[in-house]
């Protein structure tokens, strides 16, 4: 499934269906390495408190807030889960700076705090800006860890808090818990 160089040297990209099957399986990479390694950050008390928590310190998440994270945090979860993804995946540079794009524009819409309707993001995935803000609630925090794309692993491993969006009397949408 990787890419050819031709005589010339120059690299032949795979056919679009390829590339979207390269692109899915990275998002079921880098979401597995993302669930464990940030669901270590939150169990490892050392790596909670010196690492992690700088990242809660946003209670109520904002957009740029999805790459408000310790040095090491940004290491570990974004670089490294990133590096796998695109090793793994055999994309080839072109179709990897699109998954990437496409990866970072979806967190930072899971952080954005906004439940806006027609909301592509909201539309085809569950895993989204409420479904991520309940893991920044205070309740939520041993919840809802799968980022960015499905909520697969969170389902599998007991881990899922779903939600429900209460209308608020000012305006808005307000994600809440809710308890099985």
């Amino acid at each position: 499934m990787t890419s050819k160089a031709s005589a010339t040297g120059i690299t032949v990209q795979p056919s679009v269906p390829v590339q979207l099957v390269q692109i899915i399986v990275a998002m079921l990479i880098m979401d597995t390495w993302q669930y464990f390694v940030h669901r270590y950050m939150h169990q490892n008390k050392f790596l909670y408190r010196h690492v992690h928590s700088q990242h809660h310190r946003l209670v109520v998440p904002y957009a740029i807030g999805a790459l408000y994270n310790h040095p090491l945090e940004g290491l570990l979860l974004d670089t490294f889960g990133g590096a796998i993804s695109f090793l793994i995946s055999g994309m080839t540079a072109r179709t990897a700076v699109i998954f990437f794009c496409f990866a970072v524009i979806k967190t930072v819409d899971d952080h954005c705090g906004l439940w806006l309707p027609g909301n592509i993001f909201h539309i085809f995935f569950q895993n989204n800006t409420a479904y991520h803000d309940i893991h920044h609630q205070l309740q939520g925090t041993k919840y809802n860890y799968s980022q960015p794309f499905f909520p697969l692993w969170d389902k599998l491993l007991g881990t899922h808090m779903p939600y429900s969006l209460v209308e608020r009397k000012e305006g808005g949408f307000e994600a809440r818990p809710v308890k099985d």
